[in-house]
């Protein structure tokens, strides 16, 4: 933390500016490291609130001289440290007063209006941010300009409006790519976010672009998360392309440039849903195994951004090998706080709500609880279908046409993956289209000691008694079974538990040499 003062009288403002655009935060630090002089302060101020350390915006301001000629500078940084604490009132109090000062065409003029703008969508104002951010938008400065494209994509993100937040994205980046001097950070921060619209929906030609600009950006200091994030999201988009020892190569980059443990244990769960979903079981399992031991000695209780979403996934995953440690997870997670990252909307957006249902779904599926199951993946279904997230409502239709062999959900899979034919997903449902063969990796771990069981000759009463279930839950389990298989007796789901699906895509001898 950069929260002392020591005296340094050779500020260098010209330079500060530079590093600042270029989003060099270590060099921005040497050189105001130890000012005190007042546009020192301020400096340090607009640093820290692009570093998100409001409360040492706050200490650094609260004593300011309030006669000072940089009293609005002060007030606009202030305002926007109370602001993203959630003191609104306080917040926009003070930049209200700083307008009172302030004229179209002053330095702080448009930074102020963007300050409101973003104050008013942390409360969900969304009139009151967009008219903000539309005078940001008549600035004569590109970079504002981007700014004020980027703020109109988060109220579209607000409003549903998918489409209209990506082309609020473009404009942005078209305007860094007009400026002069183009502010590194501001362009970090669209791609990212289009990065993961890519990821999301079929927007190919986006998704090049999204590409271009990540190899030609020069990724300094202050872009270290959104670095590892655009990599993350540029594999996961390789993956759906059907290049998956690029997205393997990708993964492994990106899990590199972890900022956290908590980051850390969702690359090793990247590469775990790539291996197993391309039928490296195997090194899935060693993946998988890496992140739960990592989970397992970090604390969890204070996380509040995606990487809770690893939670989910190691239930996702355990329910394929060992029910009970899957049900801690989903215990763990359940028991996390809600999202209070006010820049985010994670606790508010329904496509959280999508992501979440999707690995509790899946997981109760194979834990054997059907009826919750089909329960969380038609609610995912539902909000992916709504967002036109075509890939992961075609998962939401495919673990459903397992859970209930109904052939209406596997004809909808089919026509929501058709923009990423090449992908495994595409390939699975083909598989499911065409044929009636269950891979048993893919029944739930309750229900398989059951089929082993019965391909033994037990009895129902026989696997009841080994089993320690009730007859009646033998009973329903095999129905279920004769369901998922097709079949109508015991003899017929005997003659199928010995075919196997054989897996497509190998990526062993890549993985075990990169490892």
């Amino acid at each position: 933390m950069h929260t002392t003062v020591r005296p340094n009288p050779n500020f260098d403002g010209v330079d500060f500016e530079c590093a600042l655009k270029a989003a060099d935060f270590d060099r921005c630090h040497q050189l105001i490291d130890g000012s005190q002089t007042l546009d020192g302060v301020i400096a340090s101020s607009r640093l820290a609130l692009r570093e998100r350390r409001f409360l040492d915006i706050i200490g650094l301001l609260s004593n300011f001289p309030e006669d000072s000629e940089l009293r609005v500078a002060r007030d606009v940084f202030l305002g926007a440290a109370f602001g993203y604490t959630r003191d609104y009132v306080a917040g926009q109090r003070l930049i209200d007063r700083a307008l009172n000062d302030l004229l179209p065409g002053d330095s702080l003029y448009d930074e102020a209006h963007y300050l409101t703008a973003s104050i008013a969508w942390m409360q969900h104002d969304h009139k009151k941010a967009e008219d903000a951010a539309l005078v940001v938008l008549r600035s004569n400065d590109p970079n504002n300009r981007a700014r004020a494209h980027i703020m109109l994509s988060w109220v579209a993100l607000r409003r549903s409006d998918v489409l209209r937040q990506v082309e609020e994205l473009e404009k942005a980046l078209d305007e860094l790519d007009s400026s002069e001097s183009p502010d590194e950070f501001y362009r970090g921060n669209a791609l990212l976010t289009l990065s993961l619209l890519c990821r999301e929906m079929p927007l190919h030609d986006v998704a090049e672009r999204v590409r271009q600009t990540y190899d030609a950006l020069h990724w300094t200091t202050g872009l270290k998360l959104e670095h590892f994030q655009v990599t993350r999201f540029l594999a996961s988009i390789d993956e759906l392309q059907g290049n998956e020892l690029a997205a393997f190569g990708s993964f492994k980059k990106a899990g590199k440039m972890a900022p956290s443990d908590h980051w850390s244990v969702l690359c090793y769960l990247d590469r775990a849903l790539l291996a197993r979903n391309t039928g490296e079981t195997a090194f899935a399992s060693e993946q998988l195994q890496e992140a739960s031991e990592i989970a397992q000695r970090i604390s969890w209780s204070e996380v509040t951004g995606e990487e809770r979403e690893a939670l989910l996934v190691l239930a996702e995953l355990y329910a394929y090998e060992d029910p009970a440690i899957a049900e801690q997870y989903l215990a763990r997670f359940r028991s996390l706080k809600s999202s209070v990252i006010p820049m985010l909307s994670y606790g508010s957006d329904p496509r959280v709500r999508g992501f979440e249902s999707y690995s509790q779904g899946i997981a109760w599926l194979r834990l054997g609880d059907t009826q919750e199951g089909k329960a969380a993946l038609t609610e995912a279904w539902s909000i992916f279908e709504d967002f036109n997230y075509g890939w992961r409502a075609a998962l939401c239709a495919l673990g459903l046409y397992e859970a209930t062999n109904d052939k209406r959900w596997i004809e909808r899979a089919a026509r929501k993956i058709a923009p990423w034919p090449k992908s495994w997903i595409a390939r699975r449902i083909a598989e499911s289209k065409t044929s009636t063969v269950v891979p048993l990796e893919r029944i739930p771990p309750a229900k398989r000691e059951v089929l082993e069981l019965l391909r033994s000759g037990q009895r129902n009463a026989d696997i009841a008694k080994k089993l320690g279930r009730s007859p009646h839950t033998v009973r329903n389990q095999l129905a279920e079974l004769f369901q998922t298989f097709d079949v109508k007796s015991r003899a017929e789901l005997v003659a199928v538990l010995s075919k196997q699906v054989v897996p497509i895509t190998s990526l062993a001898k890549y993985q075990r040499k990169d490892r």
